[in-house]
């Protein structure tokens, strides 16, 4: 359950009624960005119920899942898709272990069942209308952000965060593509530094990593531990405006695949929005035959 922060508490009350450059780099794989799970696979759980609305708070947001709320025809008229199926049920022992002691490095979950996990980092883009398509659709994101890229409005996350279904983990302070050129103190600066921030700002402590641009190395891996971050998440597929960079040559999702988007707008889309871009995303997963699931339920 996500904690609450003082502004999260008080903007709760008002929930969504008030809602009416690092493109290229961020998008690369880096040193790390092909490197498996590292934890110990197990059966997943069985399947849930479909569907599903907005919420504050997660447990809120499974419950309205599972009565089948979501507005399939909203979904059809606002992006010409369907709702996403509810994920199976997370197994009660997490497929992927994390190491506090040593921060273990993962890009997919070992799994069977045709759940992916759509993560987004950054914050350049801040796009309103990308608050009401999260609380449309209720499948959850993860999403890392840096602070230099999102102190001019903390808000904007503040009410993404509140939709229910967004986790918040650490990107940085100052997006560093160069992670590896840095001393274990200023790594350690720039981890330590945003947990800090996001503590404050949100009220939630992140648990994972995802370094900028993919790029790490073993004193990055000693700077997530001394800030007190257990696991780096990489990625299996990188989302572009239309579609997706795949790591494997048959171009197709798997089991337990970690998704990584971006905050984008028409400015880093080509004049696509960060609708569009992501309901490209969510056509491409739903026709593939997968739907999302909570990768903090897993990891």
């Amino acid at each position: 359950m996500p904690q609450w922060s003082r502004r999260r508490f008080i903007g709760g009350a008002f929930g969504l009624a008030t809602l009416g450059s690092f493109a290229a780099a961020c998008g690369g794989a880096g040193n790390g960005a092909s490197a498996g799970g590292t934890g110990a696979a197990t059966a997943s759980g069985s399947a849930g119920a479909s569907g599903g609305v907005g919420g504050a708070s997660s447990s809120a947001s499974a419950g309205a899942r599972a009565a089948g709320l979501v507005d399939a025809d909203l979904i059809k008229q606002r992006y010409g898709l369907q709702p996403f199926a509810a994920a199976p049920v997370p197994p009660s022992v997490k497929p992927v272990t994390l190491n506090p002691q040593d921060p273990t490095i993962f890009s997919k979950v070992p799994l069977t069942d045709k759940v992916v996990f759509v993560t987004i980092d950054d914050g350049i883009e801040k796009d309103p209308a990308f608050i009401q398509m999260t609380a449309d659709f209720q499948i959850p994101l993860t999403i890392s952000l840096a602070d230099t890229l999102i102190r001019d409005d903390y808000a904007y996350f503040e009410k993404l965060y509140q939709t229910g279904v967004v986790s918040i983990q650490n990107h940085t302070v100052n997006h560093p593509l160069s992670m590896p050129d840095l001393s274990y103190q200023q790594q350690l600066d720039e981890i330590a530094g945003q947990q800090t921030k996001l503590e404050k700002e949100y009220g939630t402590t992140p648990y994972i990593f995802r370094p900028p641009g993919g790029n790490y190395n073993s004193v990055t891996r000693e700077a997530v531990h001394g800030a007190g971050l257990k696991g780096m998440m990489l990625w299996k597929e990188a989302m572009e405006i239309n579609d997706m960079e795949y790591q494997t040559s048959d171009h197709s999702l798997k089991p337990g695949d970690i998704i990584l988007c971006h905050f984008r707008g028409p400015a880093q889309l080509k004049g696509t929005t960060m609708v569009q871009m992501m309901t490209n995303l969510y056509r491409h997963i739903q026709a593939q035959g997968f739907t999302v699931g909570d990768v903090t339920k897993y990891v």
